[in-house]
């Protein structure tokens, strides 16, 4: 897809992979609305993006509040028409054992990543439809590759967000709606924001680095997923070997491997942030 003068909505855009995305677009000469549900944090973000010479459109969002994000998608509707681009980069992690966390706390996690994406992708799928032309992204994680402890449900949702994304992508096809794509974005962990801290160990490093940047994301986004088409390109590259691990390998030594790149101590020193949404 040529991203000049399509309209693309970010959900999460106000910081991390979802700012670093709307940059790349807005230099492709796209129009780009972002959506956060932190008003300071959205605020600032327009007014630096302004001071660069990029005019954007942005609406407060909670998209896990299902009347705003139909509410917010009918006010961008009447004003710009449909959207050509969506991609749902809102998320949120809580790490540690799962019984240690409040079942509130596992049913925003659950919220966020995945039940939000049926929210946005019901409000603007149709319109995409309707003109078979669009296209849907999806920021799942690494975690949808593999288990990981500290992060069984926050891995449940990443899978989650990879079926969805599969199924949808097939749905569209035997409706002969080729002109809509899916696309599924799987990263290993950050640095920097909300997985800072997180850790392999040498071997770990070497077969899963993390990523550097949330532009390397951005990047592979826009590059790999709008441009090129790729249903679920891996940040970085190296991290399709898992998939071929989990092909030729049995659970119980796949399990064994993992212990010896670090897998089970990656979040014991974590200290990321957790208030994306």
């Amino acid at each position: 897809m040529n991203l000049k003068h399509k309209q693309v909505l970010i959900t999460g855009g106000a910081k991390g992979i979802g700012l670093a995305t709307a940059k790349r677009i807005l230099n492709e000469g796209a129009n780009v609305i972002i959506w956060d549900f932190k008003e300071d944090d959205l605020l600032q973000t327009v007014r630096d993006l302004k001071e660069q010479g990029h005019n954007v459109f942005s609406q407060i969002c909670d998209v896990t509040n299902k009347e705003q994000v139909y509410q917010n998608a009918a006010i961008i509707k009447e004003k710009f028409g449909s959207i050509d681009v969506l991609i749902n980069n809102a998320g949120t992690v809580y790490t540690g054992y799962m019984l240690d966390r409040t079942d509130e706390e596992l049913e925003n996690l659950i919220n966020v990543n995945f039940t939000s994406m049926i929210y946005t992708i019901r409000a603007f799928m149709p319109d995409m439809l309707e003109k078979n032309f669009g296209h849907i992204i999806n920021i799942s994680s690494a975690s949808s590759l593999t288990g990981a402890p500290k992060l069984a449900v926050y891995a449940a949702t990443k899978w989650a967000v990879a079926g969805l994304t599969e199924s949808l992508r097939l749905e569209v096809q035997k409706m002969g709606k080729n002109g809509v794509k899916f696309s599924s974005i799987h990263p290993n962990f950050l640095k920097k924001g909300l997985f800072e801290g997180t850790k392999l160990n040498f071997i770990g490093q070497l077969l899963a680095p993390g990523v550097k940047s949330h532009d390397q994301v951005a990047k592979v986004i826009v590059n790999r997923a709008i441009k090129l088409g790729f249903h679920s390109p891996k940040v970085p590259w190296i991290m399709n070997q898992i998939v071929l691990l989990r092909a030729i390998m049995p659970s119980s030594l796949l399990i064994k491997f993992s212990s010896l790149y670090g897998l089970y101590d990656m979040m014991d020193d974590y200290k990321g942030y957790n208030d994306g949404r």
